[in-house]
C-alpha cells in the first residue's frame, strides 16, 4: 500500500480550509483511503489537524449517528509547515 506523508494533509487543508475525509480525499487526488486514514490519524495525533469526531466515530472519520467528522489546521500544523520548507 503507497504511503501518505501527513504532511500533505496538512497542506491540503492549509490550501482549501476545512475538510471531511471525501473532501480530503478528492483534495489530495483520491489516494488510497487506508493510506489516507493512516496519515490524518498520524496528523492529529501529532496536534497537526484537529478532528471534530465524537466518541462514536471510528479512526477514519465515518461516524455512526453523527454528522462526519471535519478536520482543520491547528497552530501546530501550521508550525509544521514552517518547519518543513
Amino acid at each position: 500500500m503507497p504511503t501518505l506523508d501527513p504532511h500533505e494533509v496538512v497542506r491540503a487543508l492549509r490550501g482549501g480550509g476545512p475538510a471531511t475525509l471525501d473532501a480530503l480525499h478528492a483534495r489530495l487526488g483520491a489516494p488510497e483511503r487506508d493510506a489516507l486514514a493512516w496519515a490524518v490519524d498520524d496528523a492529529v495525533a501529532r496536534g497537526w489537524v484537529h478532528s471534530s469526531a465524537e466518541a462514536d466515530c471510528g479512526p477514519d472519520g465515518i461516524c455512526s449517528v453523527s454528522a462526519p467528522a471535519v478536520f482543520t489546521l491547528t497552530p501546530g500544523g501550521r508550525a509544521a509547515l514552517r518547519a518543513s520548507a
